[in-house]
């Protein structure tokens, strides 16, 4: 028969920023002191923090779908002109939209803010049995969220051998 042991493990966190100083945050052991400690040569950047109004996952995952939906005709490019930058909408409008058999459909969606006021989203987008890549930028206006930035990203065609050698 086999006996086990439970070990508790050491407490680890990452250090964080206190008047300019680097420290270790460590749970203070039973009846003794514990020291800050300054961290030299270690540089720690702070992600900015978005505001209780920034479009969570979810939210930027729908505005993603609406975009799609009017990308592939299935919405009119009408219902879209609030949330899209004007040059986005007048490129949307130029462009010959015909419908993908089967349409696109967001998978996966990650966001990242890199300034207050903007976020920035990646997803991977399915159609049919193709993944495609997906970058989108959102920033704040007076008037609402806008994206400013829309890349569907599809792979290159294949040429045949044939057409290459004509």
């Amino acid at each position: 028969m086999r006996s086990y042991v439970l070990r508790r493990l050491k407490p680890c966190e990452p250090p964080y920023r206190v008047a300019d100083r680097l420290v270790h945050r460590v749970a203070p052991p039973d009846n003794q002191l514990v020291l800050d400690l300054p961290l030299f040569g270690v540089e720690i950047v702070e992600e900015p923090r978005p505001r209780p109004d920034t479009p969570d996952r979810r939210q930027v995952g729908r505005l993603l779908t609406t975009i799609l939906e009017a990308c592939d005709g299935r919405r009119p490019a009408s219902q879209v002109r609030p949330i899209l930058d004007p040059a986005l909408h007048s490129a949307l409008l130029d462009s010959g939209r015909r419908r993908p058999p089967g349409g696109y459909r967001p998978r996966s969606v990650h966001l990242s803010h890199p300034a207050d006021g903007v976020v920035e989203a990646c997803a991977t987008v399915e159609q049919n049995d193709r993944c495609l890549a997906l970058a989108a930028r959102f920033e704040r206006t007076p008037s609402g969220w806008v994206c400013t930035r829309f890349n569907l990203l599809k792979p290159p065609r294949r040429v045949s051998s044939l057409r290459i050698a004509a």
